[in-house]
């Protein structure tokens, strides 16, 4: 259970992983983080990715809107919030700032990433994401 105390080391580690790899665009990094069954659910459209796929879906439409918008550049710092292990299972919540640069702009997005996860054998695995603006 939570306290104020900092995550499981592994839960850190899979969160990190997670956060680098989309950071510095490193797909196989990123996709390694999910399970085959991870669902996503992020503040463009179509706004649900689903299974199969939805780790790969989701970075084929990330791409299109960078494409789109003229995004040159994005970047999540973060801090860990909310965690709680119950056995296998799983629930965390980072706040984190992205920084967009949108044709030469940069802006600041606050939010909330969600992460529910499970223990597949000896490793942990990112079943859901879901990212909330706050701003």
């Amino acid at each position: 259970m939570a306290v104020t105390s900092a995550a499981p080391l592994e839960i850190q580690t899979l969160i990190e992983n997670h956060i680098n790899g989309f950071n510095t665009q490193n797909t196989e990094l990123f996709l390694s983080v999910f399970s085959d069954s991870a669902i996503i659910i992020d503040g463009i459209a179509p706004y649900r990715w689903l299974n199969p796929n939805a780790p790969d879906n989701w970075l084929a439409d990330v791409k299109k809107w960078r494409e789109d918008l003229g995004v040159t550049y994005e970047h999540l710092s973060y801090e860990m919030g909310f965690w709680n292990v119950e056995g296998r299972y799983a629930y965390a919540v980072i706040s984190g700032t992205l920084s967009v640069t949108i044709k030469g702009q940069t802006v600041a997005r606050t939010g909330t990433l969600a992460y529910t996860l499970s223990k597949h054998g000896d490793e942990w695995k990112i079943e859901a994401q879901a990212w909330g603006r706050t701003s």
